[in-house]
Protein backbone atom coordinates (compact mmCIF):
# COMPACT_ATOMS: atom_id res chain seq x y z
CA UNK A 1 0.00 0.00 0.00
CA UNK A 2 1.40 3.35 -0.91
CA UNK A 3 1.56 6.09 1.66
CA UNK A 4 -0.78 8.86 0.65
CA UNK A 5 1.00 11.18 2.89
CA UNK A 6 4.21 10.71 0.65
CA UNK A 7 2.45 12.31 -1.98
CA UNK A 8 -0.02 14.79 0.26
CA UNK A 9 1.45 18.50 1.08
CA UNK A 10 -0.01 21.49 2.98
CA UNK A 11 -0.11 25.07 1.64
CA UNK A 12 0.94 27.24 4.58
CA UNK A 13 0.81 31.00 4.86
CA UNK A 14 3.72 33.38 4.32
CA UNK A 15 4.50 34.25 7.96
CA UNK A 16 6.40 37.35 8.98
CA UNK A 17 8.07 38.36 12.24
CA UNK A 18 6.46 41.09 14.32
CA UNK A 19 7.97 44.57 14.61
CA UNK A 20 6.69 47.74 16.28
CA UNK A 21 4.65 49.96 13.98
CA UNK A 22 3.08 53.40 14.51
CA UNK A 23 -0.46 53.04 15.83
CA UNK A 24 -2.47 54.36 12.90
CA UNK A 25 -5.38 52.01 13.59
CA UNK A 26 -8.80 53.00 12.34
CA UNK A 27 -11.71 51.61 14.32
CA UNK A 28 -14.60 50.02 12.50
CA UNK A 29 -17.53 52.02 13.87
CA UNK A 30 -20.08 50.11 11.78
CA UNK A 31 -20.11 47.17 14.24
CA UNK A 32 -22.20 48.82 16.93
CA UNK A 33 -25.39 49.18 14.94
CA UNK A 34 -24.81 46.43 12.42
CA UNK A 35 -27.36 43.60 12.21
CA UNK A 36 -24.40 41.31 11.61
CA UNK A 37 -22.53 42.25 14.79
CA UNK A 38 -23.28 38.93 16.56
CA UNK A 39 -22.09 36.92 13.54
CA UNK A 40 -18.90 38.93 13.24
CA UNK A 41 -18.11 38.46 16.92
CA UNK A 42 -18.81 34.73 16.70
CA UNK A 43 -16.38 34.10 13.83
CA UNK A 44 -13.65 36.57 14.86
CA UNK A 45 -12.65 34.58 17.92
CA UNK A 46 -9.60 32.36 18.41
CA UNK A 47 -8.66 31.98 22.07
CA UNK A 48 -5.49 29.99 21.35
CA UNK A 49 -4.06 32.76 19.16
CA UNK A 50 -5.17 35.59 21.46
CA UNK A 51 -3.58 34.07 24.56
CA UNK A 52 -6.71 32.94 26.42
CA UNK A 53 -5.89 29.25 25.80
CA UNK A 54 -2.81 27.13 25.13
CA UNK A 55 -2.26 24.79 22.18
CA UNK A 56 -2.39 21.11 23.08
CA UNK A 57 -0.73 17.92 21.92
CA UNK A 58 -3.11 15.29 20.55
CA UNK A 59 -2.57 11.57 20.02
CA UNK A 60 -3.31 9.94 16.66
CA UNK A 61 -6.27 7.76 17.71
CA UNK A 62 -6.73 8.24 21.45
CA UNK A 63 -9.43 10.91 21.57
CA UNK A 64 -12.25 12.48 19.60
CA UNK A 65 -11.00 15.37 17.51
CA UNK A 66 -13.34 18.33 17.40
CA UNK A 67 -13.54 21.70 15.67
CA UNK A 68 -15.67 24.76 16.35
CA UNK A 69 -15.25 26.69 13.09
CA UNK A 70 -15.87 25.54 9.51
CA UNK A 71 -14.50 27.45 6.51
CA UNK A 72 -15.63 26.68 2.98
CA UNK A 73 -12.81 27.55 0.58
CA UNK A 74 -12.45 28.00 -3.16
CA UNK A 75 -9.06 28.09 -4.90
CA UNK A 76 -8.00 29.00 -8.42
CA UNK A 77 -4.73 27.85 -9.98
CA UNK A 78 -3.45 27.12 -13.48
CA UNK A 79 -5.14 23.72 -13.14
CA UNK A 80 -8.52 25.36 -12.68
CA UNK A 81 -10.98 26.04 -9.82
CA UNK A 82 -11.38 23.70 -6.86
CA UNK A 83 -13.21 23.64 -3.54
CA UNK A 84 -12.45 22.27 -0.10
CA UNK A 85 -13.13 22.76 3.58
CA UNK A 86 -11.10 23.97 6.54
CA UNK A 87 -11.93 22.98 10.12
CA UNK A 88 -10.47 24.88 13.08
CA UNK A 89 -10.38 24.28 16.82
CA UNK A 90 -9.79 27.77 18.23
CA UNK A 91 -9.31 26.50 21.81
CA UNK A 92 -6.79 23.68 21.26
CA UNK A 93 -4.97 25.11 18.25
CA UNK A 94 -5.95 22.55 15.60
CA UNK A 95 -6.57 23.02 11.90
CA UNK A 96 -7.68 20.41 9.39
CA UNK A 97 -8.59 20.36 5.73
CA UNK A 98 -10.26 17.96 3.36
CA UNK A 99 -8.65 17.36 -0.04
CA UNK A 100 -9.29 20.09 -2.58
CA UNK A 101 -11.58 18.71 -5.30
CA UNK A 102 -11.71 20.05 -8.81
CA UNK A 103 -14.96 20.21 -10.72
CA UNK A 104 -17.14 19.49 -7.69
CA UNK A 105 -18.81 21.39 -4.86
CA UNK A 106 -16.98 21.08 -1.56
CA UNK A 107 -19.02 19.38 1.19
CA UNK A 108 -18.00 20.48 4.67
CA UNK A 109 -18.52 17.33 6.68
CA UNK A 110 -16.27 14.70 8.25
CA UNK A 111 -17.76 11.39 7.15
CA UNK A 112 -15.25 8.56 7.58
CA UNK A 113 -17.57 6.10 5.82
CA UNK A 114 -17.04 7.76 2.45
CA UNK A 115 -14.62 5.78 0.24
CA UNK A 116 -12.70 8.95 -0.69
CA UNK A 117 -12.52 10.33 2.87
CA UNK A 118 -9.39 12.26 3.66
CA UNK A 119 -8.53 14.71 6.43
CA UNK A 120 -5.18 16.30 7.22
CA UNK A 121 -5.03 17.50 10.84
CA UNK A 122 -2.31 19.94 11.88
CA UNK A 123 -1.82 21.27 15.42
CA UNK A 124 0.09 24.33 16.59
CA UNK A 125 2.07 21.98 18.87
CA UNK A 126 3.37 20.23 15.75
CA UNK A 127 1.20 17.11 15.45
CA UNK A 128 0.49 16.39 11.76
CA UNK A 129 -1.88 13.50 11.20
CA UNK A 130 -3.20 12.41 7.81
CA UNK A 131 -6.40 10.31 7.95
CA UNK A 132 -7.62 8.56 4.80
CA UNK A 133 -9.61 5.61 3.50
CA UNK A 134 -8.30 2.88 1.22
CA UNK A 135 -10.42 0.44 -0.77
CA UNK A 136 -9.49 -3.22 -0.37
CA UNK A 137 -11.60 -5.72 -2.28
CA UNK A 138 -15.12 -5.40 -0.87
CA UNK A 139 -14.34 -3.21 2.13
CA UNK A 140 -12.97 0.17 3.15
CA UNK A 141 -9.99 0.35 5.45
CA UNK A 142 -9.30 3.33 7.71
CA UNK A 143 -5.67 4.44 7.77
CA UNK A 144 -3.70 7.32 9.17
CA UNK A 145 -0.11 8.47 8.97
CA UNK A 146 1.60 10.41 11.75
CA UNK A 147 4.84 11.43 9.98
CA UNK A 148 6.32 10.50 13.42
CA UNK A 149 4.87 13.80 14.69
CA UNK A 150 3.39 12.16 17.77
CA UNK A 151 6.92 12.04 19.20
CA UNK A 152 8.79 14.37 16.83
CA UNK A 153 6.62 17.43 16.32
CA UNK A 154 6.61 19.51 13.16
CA UNK A 155 8.63 22.68 13.75
CA UNK A 156 6.86 25.74 12.38
CA UNK A 157 9.24 28.23 10.87
CA UNK A 158 8.79 32.00 10.75
CA UNK A 159 10.49 34.27 8.26
CA UNK A 160 13.40 36.18 9.83
CA UNK A 161 12.40 39.23 7.80
CA UNK A 162 9.81 41.64 9.24
CA UNK A 163 7.61 42.87 6.40
CA UNK A 164 4.58 45.10 7.02
CA UNK A 165 1.37 44.80 5.04
CA UNK A 166 -0.06 48.19 4.08
CA UNK A 167 -3.79 48.87 3.82
CA UNK A 168 -5.09 49.90 0.41
CA UNK A 169 -8.19 51.92 -0.35
CA UNK A 170 -10.11 48.90 -1.66
CA UNK A 171 -12.58 47.06 0.54
CA UNK A 172 -14.79 44.08 -0.28
CA UNK A 173 -17.93 42.50 1.16
CA UNK A 174 -18.03 38.78 1.92
CA UNK A 175 -20.80 36.31 2.86
CA UNK A 176 -23.63 38.32 1.36
CA UNK A 177 -22.54 41.58 2.95
CA UNK A 178 -22.13 40.27 6.51
CA UNK A 179 -18.41 40.98 6.61
CA UNK A 180 -16.17 43.66 5.09
CA UNK A 181 -12.48 43.08 4.45
CA UNK A 182 -9.77 45.53 3.43
CA UNK A 183 -7.05 44.93 0.88
CA UNK A 184 -3.46 44.80 2.20
CA UNK A 185 -0.24 44.47 0.23
CA UNK A 186 3.47 44.09 0.84
CA UNK A 187 5.35 46.67 -1.17
CA UNK A 188 7.00 45.11 -4.20
CA UNK A 189 5.06 41.83 -3.99
CA UNK A 190 2.13 40.76 -6.23
CA UNK A 191 -0.10 39.26 -3.52
CA UNK A 192 -3.14 41.07 -2.17
CA UNK A 193 -4.45 40.00 1.24
CA UNK A 194 -8.09 40.68 2.14
CA UNK A 195 -8.23 40.97 5.94
CA UNK A 196 -11.18 41.22 8.30
CA UNK A 197 -10.77 42.34 11.89
CA UNK A 198 -12.22 44.59 14.57
CA UNK A 199 -9.93 47.40 13.46
CA UNK A 200 -8.53 48.69 10.17
CA UNK A 201 -4.82 49.42 10.80
CA UNK A 202 -2.81 51.28 8.20
CA UNK A 203 -0.10 48.64 8.59
CA UNK A 204 -0.07 45.08 9.94
CA UNK A 205 2.78 42.69 10.68
CA UNK A 206 1.83 39.03 10.95
CA UNK A 207 3.05 37.21 14.06
CA UNK A 208 5.02 34.01 13.31
CA UNK A 209 3.55 30.70 14.48
CA UNK A 210 0.19 32.38 15.09
CA UNK A 211 -1.73 31.08 12.09
CA UNK A 212 -4.72 28.72 12.01
CA UNK A 213 -5.72 27.87 8.48
CA UNK A 214 -4.78 26.32 5.17
CA UNK A 215 -4.38 27.33 1.54
CA UNK A 216 -3.10 30.75 2.82
CA UNK A 217 -6.45 31.73 4.36
CA UNK A 218 -7.68 31.49 7.95
CA UNK A 219 -6.98 33.08 11.33
CA UNK A 220 -3.83 35.18 11.67
CA UNK A 221 -2.68 36.98 14.79
CA UNK A 222 -0.79 40.22 14.19
CA UNK A 223 0.79 43.10 16.06
CA UNK A 224 -2.65 44.74 15.81
CA UNK A 225 -4.68 41.78 17.09
CA UNK A 226 -6.63 38.96 15.46
CA UNK A 227 -7.65 39.00 11.79
CA UNK A 228 -9.17 36.55 9.33
CA UNK A 229 -7.52 36.26 5.93
CA UNK A 230 -10.62 35.93 3.77
CA UNK A 231 -8.87 35.99 0.43
CA UNK A 232 -5.44 36.08 -1.16
CA UNK A 233 -4.96 36.94 -4.82
CA UNK A 234 -1.79 36.81 -6.91
CA UNK A 235 -0.75 36.26 -10.49
CA UNK A 236 -0.76 32.46 -10.15
CA UNK A 237 -2.91 31.65 -7.14
CA UNK A 238 -6.21 32.72 -5.62
CA UNK A 239 -7.91 31.40 -2.49
CA UNK A 240 -11.14 32.73 -1.03
CA UNK A 241 -13.26 31.88 2.00
CA UNK A 242 -16.82 31.40 0.72
CA UNK A 243 -18.46 30.85 4.11
CA UNK A 244 -17.64 30.55 7.82
CA UNK A 245 -19.83 28.63 10.25
CA UNK A 246 -19.53 28.81 14.03
CA UNK A 247 -20.44 25.17 14.57
CA UNK A 248 -19.09 22.12 16.42
CA UNK A 249 -18.09 19.07 14.40
CA UNK A 250 -16.13 16.01 15.62
CA UNK A 251 -14.87 12.65 14.45
CA UNK A 252 -13.62 9.54 16.22
CA UNK A 253 -10.24 8.31 14.88
CA UNK A 254 -10.09 5.20 17.09
CA UNK A 255 -10.87 2.85 14.16
CA UNK A 256 -7.92 4.10 12.09
CA UNK A 257 -4.82 1.93 11.81
CA UNK A 258 -1.51 3.76 12.14
CA UNK A 259 0.45 3.18 8.95
CA UNK A 260 3.87 3.55 10.54
CA UNK A 261 3.13 0.87 13.15
CA UNK A 262 1.60 -1.56 10.66
CA UNK A 263 4.42 -1.00 8.18
CA UNK A 264 7.07 -1.60 10.86
CA UNK A 265 5.47 -4.89 11.91
CA UNK A 266 5.14 -6.14 8.31
CA UNK A 267 8.67 -5.16 7.34
CA UNK A 268 10.20 -6.79 10.42
CA UNK A 269 8.33 -10.00 9.56
CA UNK A 270 9.62 -9.79 5.96
CA UNK A 271 13.18 -9.31 7.23
CA UNK A 272 12.84 -12.38 9.45
CA UNK A 273 11.57 -14.43 6.49
CA UNK A 274 14.46 -13.17 4.37
CA UNK A 275 17.04 -14.26 6.92
CA UNK A 276 15.49 -17.71 7.20
CA UNK A 277 15.52 -18.11 3.42
CA UNK A 278 19.21 -17.17 3.32
CA UNK A 279 20.00 -19.72 6.05
CA UNK A 280 18.35 -22.42 3.96
CA UNK A 281 20.26 -21.38 0.83
CA UNK A 282 23.53 -21.30 2.76
CA UNK A 283 22.95 -24.86 3.99
CA UNK A 284 22.58 -26.06 0.38
CA UNK A 285 25.91 -24.71 -0.91
CA UNK A 286 27.93 -27.49 -2.57
CA UNK A 287 31.72 -27.52 -2.95
CA UNK A 288 31.50 -28.03 -6.72
CA UNK A 289 28.87 -25.30 -7.37
CA UNK A 290 30.83 -22.01 -7.28
CA UNK A 291 30.74 -21.91 -3.47
CA UNK A 292 32.74 -18.66 -3.22
CA UNK A 293 30.32 -16.73 -5.40
CA UNK A 294 27.31 -18.19 -3.60
CA UNK A 295 28.67 -17.37 -0.15
CA UNK A 296 29.62 -13.83 -1.20
CA UNK A 297 26.11 -13.17 -2.48
CA UNK A 298 24.43 -14.64 0.60
CA UNK A 299 26.70 -12.71 2.97
CA UNK A 300 25.93 -9.45 1.20
CA UNK A 301 22.19 -10.18 1.36
CA UNK A 302 22.51 -10.70 5.13
CA UNK A 303 24.19 -7.30 5.34
CA UNK A 304 21.43 -5.76 3.21
CA UNK A 305 18.78 -7.13 5.56
CA UNK A 306 20.66 -5.69 8.53
CA UNK A 307 20.80 -2.29 6.80
CA UNK A 308 17.09 -2.54 6.05
CA UNK A 309 16.33 -3.12 9.72
CA UNK A 310 18.61 -0.27 10.77
CA UNK A 311 16.91 2.07 8.30
CA UNK A 312 13.51 0.87 9.48
CA UNK A 313 14.44 1.83 13.05
CA UNK A 314 15.88 5.18 11.91
CA UNK A 315 12.76 5.94 9.87
CA UNK A 316 10.84 6.12 13.17
CA UNK A 317 13.21 8.74 14.58
CA UNK A 318 12.58 12.32 13.50
CA UNK A 319 9.75 14.07 11.70
CA UNK A 320 9.47 12.62 8.20
CA UNK A 321 8.33 15.96 6.76
CA UNK A 322 11.39 17.86 7.95
CA UNK A 323 14.23 15.49 8.87
CA UNK A 324 16.40 14.59 5.87
CA UNK A 325 18.04 11.59 7.67
CA UNK A 326 14.56 10.27 8.47
CA UNK A 327 13.46 10.73 4.87
CA UNK A 328 16.58 8.96 3.64
CA UNK A 329 16.03 6.05 6.01
CA UNK A 330 12.38 5.82 5.00
CA UNK A 331 13.27 5.72 1.31
CA UNK A 332 15.80 2.94 1.95
CA UNK A 333 13.19 0.80 3.68
CA UNK A 334 11.04 0.80 0.53
CA UNK A 335 13.63 -0.16 -2.10
CA UNK A 336 17.35 0.15 -1.55
CA UNK A 337 18.58 0.36 -5.14
CA UNK A 338 22.24 0.45 -4.09
CA UNK A 339 21.84 -2.93 -2.43
CA UNK A 340 19.65 -4.30 -5.22
CA UNK A 341 22.16 -3.52 -7.97
CA UNK A 342 25.01 -5.10 -5.97
CA UNK A 343 22.90 -8.23 -5.37
CA UNK A 344 22.20 -8.38 -9.11
CA UNK A 345 25.92 -8.06 -9.86
CA UNK A 346 26.74 -10.96 -7.53
CA UNK A 347 23.95 -13.07 -9.07
CA UNK A 348 25.29 -12.42 -12.57
CA UNK A 349 28.82 -13.32 -11.48
CA UNK A 350 27.46 -16.57 -10.04
CA UNK A 351 25.72 -17.33 -13.35
CA UNK A 352 28.94 -16.65 -15.23
CA UNK A 353 30.85 -19.00 -12.91
CA UNK A 354 28.29 -21.77 -13.41
CA UNK A 355 28.19 -21.23 -17.18
CA UNK A 356 31.99 -21.38 -17.43
CA UNK A 357 32.03 -24.56 -15.35
CA UNK A 358 29.46 -26.18 -17.68
CA UNK A 359 31.48 -25.06 -20.69
CA UNK A 360 34.62 -26.68 -19.32
CA UNK A 361 32.77 -29.96 -18.95
CA UNK A 362 31.44 -30.00 -22.54
CA UNK A 363 33.03 -32.20 -25.19
CA UNK A 364 34.18 -30.94 -28.60
CA UNK A 365 34.14 -34.36 -30.28
CA UNK A 366 30.81 -34.19 -32.14
CA UNK A 367 29.05 -31.50 -34.19
CA UNK A 368 26.22 -31.49 -31.65
CA UNK A 369 28.59 -30.93 -28.74
CA UNK A 370 30.38 -28.19 -30.64
CA UNK A 371 27.04 -26.48 -31.21
CA UNK A 372 26.24 -26.74 -27.51
CA UNK A 373 29.60 -25.23 -26.64
CA UNK A 374 28.98 -22.34 -29.04
CA UNK A 375 25.61 -21.63 -27.41
CA UNK A 376 27.21 -21.76 -23.99
CA UNK A 377 29.91 -19.34 -25.10
CA UNK A 378 27.23 -16.99 -26.47
CA UNK A 379 25.44 -17.18 -23.12
CA UNK A 380 28.64 -16.30 -21.27
CA UNK A 381 29.20 -13.35 -23.63
CA UNK A 382 25.67 -12.17 -22.94
CA UNK A 383 26.21 -12.48 -19.19
CA UNK A 384 29.43 -10.48 -19.51
CA UNK A 385 27.51 -7.68 -21.27
CA UNK A 386 24.82 -7.85 -18.59
CA UNK A 387 27.44 -7.58 -15.86
CA UNK A 388 29.06 -4.59 -17.57
CA UNK A 389 25.66 -2.88 -17.80
CA UNK A 390 24.98 -3.53 -14.11
CA UNK A 391 28.36 -2.17 -13.05
CA UNK A 392 27.76 0.93 -15.18
CA UNK A 393 24.34 1.39 -13.51
CA UNK A 394 25.95 1.00 -10.10
CA UNK A 395 28.50 3.71 -10.88
CA UNK A 396 25.75 6.06 -12.06
CA UNK A 397 23.84 5.44 -8.82
CA UNK A 398 26.94 6.35 -6.84
CA UNK A 399 27.14 9.63 -8.78
CA UNK A 400 23.50 10.32 -7.92
CA UNK A 401 24.32 9.82 -4.23
CA UNK A 402 27.07 12.42 -4.51
CA UNK A 403 24.99 14.80 -6.64
CA UNK A 404 21.87 14.83 -4.44
CA UNK A 405 23.08 14.02 -0.90
CA UNK A 406 20.23 15.88 0.83
CA UNK A 407 17.43 15.05 -1.59
CA UNK A 408 16.29 11.49 -0.82
CA UNK A 409 13.18 11.85 -2.97
CA UNK A 410 15.24 12.94 -5.96
CA UNK A 411 17.72 10.13 -5.37
CA UNK A 412 14.93 7.57 -5.25
CA UNK A 413 13.29 8.82 -8.46
CA UNK A 414 16.57 8.96 -10.42
CA UNK A 415 17.67 5.52 -9.26
CA UNK A 416 14.30 4.02 -10.13
CA UNK A 417 14.71 5.16 -13.74
CA UNK A 418 18.30 3.93 -13.87
CA UNK A 419 17.43 0.54 -12.42
CA UNK A 420 14.58 -0.03 -14.87
CA UNK A 421 16.76 1.00 -17.81
CA UNK A 422 19.46 -1.40 -16.64
CA UNK A 423 17.23 -4.47 -16.57
CA UNK A 424 18.65 -6.88 -19.14
CA UNK A 425 18.62 -10.64 -19.20
CA UNK A 426 20.15 -13.63 -20.95
CA UNK A 427 18.39 -16.84 -21.89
Amino acid sequence: MKQKYLLTSVLLLFIFSAVAQPDTTRRDTSWAGSPHRAYRLSILDADVLEGRAMPVTITPTGQRICFDKIFKIKTETAMGPAEGCLFINTEMGLMANTPIKRGSVGTCDINISKPDFGLLVLGLKGNTYNYFNAKKKDRIEHWMSTSNSENYQYQFMGSPEAVPLTRRTESKLFFGGKVKAWAYKVEGRPETWWLFGKTEPAQIVMTPKKFLGAFAVGYQYTDKGLFIILQITSTTYNAEVMDIQDMDICFDPSSFKIFENENYTKQMAAIARGREKLRQEEAKIKPDDCPGQQQRSISFQYEALNRRQENLDRSRQGNTQQSIPTQQAQAQTMINYDDMIQINIYETELKICRAQKRLSEMSEQTPASRSSRQKQQEKIACLDRQLAKQIDTQQKMQRINRQFPNEPGRQYAEKTKLFMQGLVGCN
